[in-house]
């Protein structure tokens, strides 16, 4: 990736820095700003369309438009007025991304929103909450604890959840290799639920999940579920008593 021409500095206290053809940097606290390495502390606003090799805030900061960088971390609360465009970014606090999120892997913990599509190349592991206007998408596996909220469909190699308290929703199904879910504590009546349309896999074990069809090659449907349309399983399939479904588990080929 070929950087944004920036002009090398160092702010202590209150400053700004001027890029041209980009917007200007207000950093109330301290910052590094170079091509390589955007870093910042305390308050912070980074003009949009760069192109930088690291970006790590800590503190609050905002980010006005499309950022692209090989890392990045926040650490506190962070606003990107655009999308986000990297290799690996992990945060702990909470991250508002107002479009798009495109990266390699992806590490969150604390509260995390994007409003549009999230693709993964190799990884999304989330901690606390997370929610997405649009569709996941992932190469690789994608594991939540806590609660998760999918407007559109998510799309993984594996997708493991551990249910917190709140409930969790993906409005357009989910298709994965491999599925777990079930609540993050022993008592699974004391856990929330994720609700979701249909869920297509080979190995697929739930608990604490209503949805409508269940498709997969093994099947286990363990308690508090509610199926409301069919079960279908190609090798086995495993029903817990007291399940709530609209019709016997039918075997296909």
């Amino acid at each position: 990736m070929e950087y944004s021409e920036i002009p090398t500095s160092k702010i202590s206290g209150s400053g700004r820095l001027t890029v041209p053809g980009h917007g200007i940097f207000k950093i109330s606290g301290s910052g590094r700003i170079s091509p390589e390495l955007i870093k910042t502390s305390g308050s912070s606003k980074i003009p949009g369309g760069l192109k930088v090799g690291e970006v790590k805030t800590s503190g609050s900061s905002k980010i006005e438009g499309d950022i692209e960088a090989e890392f990045i971390k926040v650490s506190g609360s962070a606003t990107v007025e655009g999308s986000v465009t990297c290799e690996d970014i992990e945060k702990s606090g909470s991250l508002r991304i107002e479009k798009d999120l495109n990266c390699e892997s992806a590490q969150f913990s604390g509260s995390t929103s994007i409003e549009g599509f999230g693709r993964f190349k190799k990884e999304l592991r989330n901690s606390g909450s997370i929610r997405f206007g649009e569709d996941i998408e992932s190469e690789g596996p994608v594991r939540f604890s806590g609660s998760i909220e999918v407007d559109g469909k998510i799309t993984a190699k594996s997708l493991e959840g551990r249910l917190g308290r709140k409930d969790s929703n993906v409005r357009e199904g989910i298709e994965a290799d491999y599925v777990d879910i079930r609540p993050g504590r022993n008592n699974w009546r004391d856990e929330g639920y994720l609700i979701t349309s249909d869920i297509v896999g080979k190995e697929i074990l739930l608990e604490n999940v209503e949805c409508n069809n269940v498709t997969g090659d093994k099947v286990t449907i363990m308690q508090g579920c509610r199926v409301n349309g069919h079960i279908k399983y190609r090798e086995s399939v495993q029903v817990a008593p007291g399940t709530k479904m609209d019709s016997e588990p039918e075997k296909i080929e």
